[in-house]
């Protein structure tokens, strides 16, 4: 197949914090060279790829090419290939290292370990929605045990989402997962939820009164924040002597830790905690893909932008900072 040495990207010259009443500006339509896999890596012809929309305010890794390419929520079509089991043709979705490139381009070089085949039956579009989610909530949901009490707050982003239905697989039928969140609350219950909570509609915004009413004992075994900050705070006063707090929330709790080995979980006013930040894994990401390919697993896209331009992809990211989406903001590349 002939390859064209040059694609289109978006790029991030300097991350930076936005104005969210503005589109981001510094996002640029840049042409680059086409990326050259080496080793185990693969070269994707992108079609679809989502926004992290708080991306933007990260520090970018010391390791990081500029200019820099957004959105590691990927899924296309494999062009190049020497590692199996992905041939050219395969129509692959993953979660590309954050210290790499993203997928807000034409094409990116993926490593095979981070890479899986689309699940039967789901287009590009929305399986680009699914790989930080996904990851995240299942990492976040490590653990957990059949029969216990779960609170995931933030259960209507695209994480909490895809938490609530997790959660449910492992504490099982004899299990309760209490679902909080805003817009799109009433879909919660279908995805497994046993309570759900709109704050937006509880009197004085006092969220925890309706767990504690709804839940036996008015505690939970397990929280899963979605949140950080006052949502987290509030959250952990609902879990019970020798529970478990995780959260994936920003900025990272006064507790968070970081060893050697990443994040780690710590003990503190008799609870067990920890913050992590997601792994990427093709290995969890074929795990994914066989739950919603068994309709356990239902993905969510919130906004579909159509077109990777310069307009468009500002637009993206500035509406999916202003938050209140069902699901991913997904921009259809190909």
């Amino acid at each position: 197949m002939s390859l064209p040495s040059t694609m289109n990207a978006i790029t991030l010259s300097t991350p930076q914090t936005y104005d969210l009443t503005n589109p981001p500006t510094s996002l640029t339509l840049t042409t680059l060279p086409l990326p050259t896999p080496s080793g185990s890596q693969l070269l994707i012809r992108i079609a679809a790829t989502a926004i992290t929309p708080y991306e933007l305010s990260w520090p970018a890794p010391p390791s990081s090419p500029t200019p820099r390419i957004p959105a590691h929520d990927v899924a296309g079509t494999v062009i190049s290939s020497a590692s199996p089991p992905f041939k050219e043709g395969d129509e692959v979705f993953s979660l590309l290292p954050y210290d790499g490139q993203g997928g807000m381009a034409e094409y990116a070089i993926c490593d095979v370990k981070f890479l899986a085949k689309l699940p039967k039956g789901v287009g590009f579009v929305e399986a680009a929605s699914v790989p930080r989610a996904a990851l995240t909530a299942w990492q976040a949901c490590v653990g957990l045990r059949e029969g216990e009490k779960v609170l995931v707050l933030g259960a209507t982003g695209a994480v909490g989402k895809m938490a609530v239905q997790i959660a449910r697989r492992g504490v099982g039928e004899r299990g309760v997962v209490v679902a909080v969140g805003g817009v799109g609350c009433e879909g919660l219950r279908g995805l497994g939820a046993s309570l759900v909570v709109n704050y937006k509609e509880v009197e004085g915004g006092r969220w925890e009164d309706v767990v504690k009413g709804g839940v036996e004992g008015g505690e939970v075994d397990v929280l899963v924040d979605c949140l950080g900050a006052e949502g987290l705070e509030r959250g952990t006063r609902l879990v019970r002597s020798g529970g478990r707090v995780v959260t994936v929330g920003s900025p990272p709790p006064r507790w968070a830790k970081k060893g050697e080995r990443g994040w780690e979980e710590v003990e503190e006013e008799g609870l067990r905690k920890k913050f992590f930040i997601v792994d990427e894994s093709g290995e969890q990401l074929e795990e994914v893909a066989r739950l919603i390919e068994s309709g356990h697993l239902k993905t969510s896209v919130g906004l579909v932008v159509d077109g990777m331009t310069e307009e468009g992809v500002r637009g993206g990211y500035s509406r999916g900072l202003k938050g209140g989406l069902s699901g991913s903001v997904v921009v259809k590349i190909a």
